[in-house]
């Protein structure tokens, strides 16, 4: 796009909204493909294939995350999981529950896996530190040799353990019985899963037979699998909420509330202190964004960087540094307007050294980062985002537990760009702002969150045992809606892994016989990369995780 186009682009956004880009047609292609993908899982149930139902639930759920289908969950799936889960060779009796939160003393939490990076290891690390007096374990069902020694340490400190599933001879049923098997040695289990993972849905099947599982609605804006296992969902926002009970097919009463955990503040650096460690000018207004490279993806033709222009030029000594965008060739436009004043870095484990320096947070763009404008918040930053789309849609704007209040929500481009320039320009404004997302904040942080923890395990304790799917779930979740926020989705949030990798990369979870006739389908359709890969996919998952340890000593 030249730099008259996208000027352009900008200007005409000043009047409103983002116009969602996705029409009708393109929705209802996508739910043909996944529709198609879950009636392949059927088939091959009704056959008895059951592993290579499991992997069209996973294909057909990994789609639906990455192309919007107008779904956010799905019955048919959810059946498809609970009849594998029925074949598992376990027959246990019902299981006592505790009833009485003084009586939780055990916790399980499955995860799939773990990055450094990420909003979810942080918050998962905060969890198990700020819950201090109960043992807190991790089970991981895809753990992929990394492990953040941070998280590790928490676990420690507990007194739990971490259980790596995949590292244990076996296929996906194995250890999905493998993890039932655990669980009932814990009070409460605690899902913070992917949300194509079949492992623990496939495991806790069998209600009666299990503790309360809880899922943490981490992703609460894309399509994820579960609902049908879920004693109860932990939702992060009333936006979330709405979508659990309306589209997900979950009981009003099991839907519950948790905001996200920060850290308290504890600023190790001044700011000048700070400035000095990055060699940034000490007069300048630093203002500062950190997120995933992909939350700052282009939106209707603007990039994240163009957004910033005009305001950095009406102020010569703004700066502006975006912490896990990297270096977007799309944003050198934009760079050259303003040369040296936006700088784009990547992905840092710790960036804390950025939010010591800043004057202003300002949100990424087109997708929200709840996590890092809470940090910011801690740190006594004030807060700008953009929410440019109707009110139907604000499950992709910012409404979380601990932010509502605390920043200011520009509605248009030209709102956006003014309120800016005033916190820039004006030390007041900026204190005001900052002292209200510190107020707002606050039920974030440890010893607040902690009361909300105590209250949601107490809510799902009086919950009766999650009843078994036998009549269909509230909500009609098949059935694809084509307006807000569902038209708007794909554009913000879609990626694009072909479903023939996302199946290479599942295969080693598999028995032999299922391996291999999945590697002769791989060739025969020219999907494999030459010899090592070959060998690769008929290697077992559990041997492979073993012998990258190996080779890690």
């Amino acid at each position: 796009m030249t730099l008259a186009a996208e000027h352009a682009s900008r200007t005409e956004q000043r009047s409103g909204a983002d116009k969602p880009l996705a029409s009708t047609t393109r929705l209802k292609a996508n739910f043909e493909q996944f529709a198609s993908e879950v009636d392949k899982a059927e088939a091959h149930l009704q056959a008895g294939r059951l592993e290579e139902a499991a992997l069209s639930v996973t294909l057909a759920s990994a789609f639906a995350t990455q192309k919007h289908c107008g779904v956010f969950a799905s019955e048919r799936i959810e059946r498809i999981l609970g009849a594998i889960s029925k074949t598992l060779p376990d027959r246990a009796a019902v299981l006592p529950r505790v009833k009485d939160l003084k009586d939780v003393r055990r916790i399980l939490h499955v995860a799939t896996e773990l990055t450094t990076v990420g909003g979810l290891t942080r918050m998962l690390t905060r969890w198990i530190n700020t819950d201090a007096t109960r043992q807190n374990s991790v089970a991981l069902t895809r753990y992929r040799g990394v492990l953040p020694q941070q998280l590790a340490d928490a676990v420690a400190r507990s007194g739990g353990e971490i259980h790596k599933l995949n590292t244990q001879p076996g296929s996906l049923f194995d250890w999905a019985l493998n993890l039932r098997k655990l669980a009932r040695g814990y009070d409460l289990v605690v899902m913070h899963i992917h949300c194509e993972d079949t492992i623990p849905v496939i495991a806790f099947g069998p209600s009666e037979t299990l503790p309360p599982v809880l899922l943490l609605n981490h992703a609460d804006h894309i399509f994820w699998i579960g609902p049908s296992v879920s004693h109860a969902v932990l939702n992060l926002r009333e936006a979330a909420a709405d979508i659990t009970i309306n589209r997900r097919g979950v009981a009003p009463e099991r839907s519950l509330m948790l905001p996200t955990l920060i850290d308290p503040p504890s600023r190790k650096m001044s700011r000048k202190e700070a400035r000095a460690l990055l060699g940034i000018d000490e007069d300048s207004v630093v203002m500062i964004s950190v997120a995933r490279g992909a939350k700052y993806r282009p939106i209707n033709g603007v990039t994240y960087a163009s957004r910033f222009v005009e305001v950095l030029k009406a102020n010569p000594k703004a700066r502006l540094f975006v912490v896990g965008s990297g270096s977007p060739d799309d944003w050198k436009p934009a760079q050259d307007q303003v040369p040296g004043r936006i700088v784009g870095l990547p992905e840092q484990p710790d960036p804390s050294a950025y939010f010591e320096a800043a004057d202003v947070y300002v949100d990424s763009y087109p997708f929200s980062s709840s996590t890092s404008l809470m940090e910011a918040a801690g740190y006594g930053l004030p807060l700008l985002t953009l929410f440019m789309a109707p009110d139907e849609a604000r499950l992709v704007g910012i409404n979380h537990l601990g932010l509502e209040g605390g920043l200011v929500q520009a509605r248009t481009t030209a709102q956006w760009e003014e309120t800016l320039t005033r916190l820039i320009r004006d030390p007041a404004f900026r204190t005001s702002q900052s002292e209200a997302a510190t107020k707002a904040v606050a039920i974030a942080q440890p010893t607040e969150w902690l009361g909300w923890l105590e209250r949601a395990y107490q809510q799902a304790l009086a919950l009766p045992p999650l009843p078994p799917l036998t009549g269909p779930m509230p909500g009609n979740p098949d059935t694809p809606r084509f307006g807000e926020p569902d038209c708007r989705h794909q554009d913000m949030y879609g990626s694009h892994t072909p479903l023939s990798e996302i199946a290479k990369d599942q295969v080693g979870a598999f028995s032999l016989p299922t391996r291999f006739k999945l590697w002769r389908q791989f060739r025969r359709d020219g999907n494999i990369n030459g010899r090592g890969e070959a060998v690769r996919l008929l290697l077992p998952e559990w041997l492979k995780r073993r012998l990258k340890r190996s080779g890690q000593h």
